[in-house]
């Protein structure tokens, strides 16, 4: 199975040269599933969703997609009142989607919250009913790989000094740990890397996507990673956009024990 994991997409605020190349190399590379990780808009506006919408229709392959920080509208009343509104209404229903399949069982948790006890509301949050659910989800999963994805990452990487490590990310961890999930897909970082967790003598991997195409890149070009899965191993490669093409950078190929 082949999953195409892409993130921060932030239409509002990207890079249209970029999107049509992305569009080709998804098509190109025949993905079984493409799963967006979050801040799928720059503002939440109507028109950012719309054309959001619109570039997940020119898929031919499923798409799962969770929401991200941006994906919430600013200060206005809406933020309290009907938040997800809009992104129900053109990207998803539900915001913490369930995928079962013979080979990967994916659990989406939404992190993104309207207020939270910080100057910055872009951090995200894990609640305990959330850690529940995922619990809840693997209990019955027969399948050889648990993925997990939130749109912010549980843990920084070592070369990358930018903190935004979610609210309750222990709790996050100990969850990953005790139902042995062997994945967890995040962006929010705009940086993409791979990092590997023993956990309760399970290994875990922490794997972030950089933004598919937005304007607002960081210490990386825009980019998206590529998971080749069969029954005992994953295969990892981080993909980052070189002049007309995303050209692969780099890979990790995990084997489970």
């Amino acid at each position: 199975m082949r999953i195409a994991h892409i993130s921060d997409l932030h239409f509002g605020a990207h890079d249209r040269r970029v999107t049509e190349i992305l569009i080709s190399a998804l098509i190109e590379l025949e993905p079984d599933l493409v799963l967006a990780s979050g801040d799928i808009t720059q503002d939440a506006t109507v028109e950012e969703f719309v054309e959001a919408a619109d570039f997940f229709k020119m898929l031919p392959m499923p798409v799962f997609v969770i929401p991200g920080n941006h994906d919430l509208p600013g200060i206005d009343a809406r933020r309290f009142i009907r938040p997800w509104k809009r992104y129900r209404d053109h990207i998803a229903r539900d915001l913490e989607p369930e995928l079962h399949t013979d080979l990967v069982d994916i659990k989406g948790i939404n992190s993104a919250r309207m207020i939270l006890p910080a100057l910055n509301w872009a951090y995200g949050s894990i609640s305990q009913k959330q850690c529940r659910d995922i619990a809840a989800f693997f209990a019955g999963s027969a399948s050889p790989w648990r993925v997990v994805t939130v749109h912010h990452p549980p843990l920084n990487p070592k070369e990358f000094p930018l903190d935004v490590t979610v609210f309750n990310a222990d709790r996050l961890l100990r969850t990953v740990a005790e139902t042995k999930t062997d994945i967890v897909l995040s962006g929010h970082q705009h940086h993409a890397y791979v990092e590997t967790r023993v956990m309760n003598g399970h290994t875990t991997l922490f794997v972030c996507a950089s933004t598919a195409m937005s304007v607002r890149i960081r210490k990386q070009p825009q980019g998206f990673n590529l998971l080749d899965f069969n029954d005992k191993s994953v295969r990892i490669e981080l993909r980052q956009l070189t002049g007309e093409t995303f050209e692969p950078l780099s890979a990790v190929t995990h084997t489970k024990v």
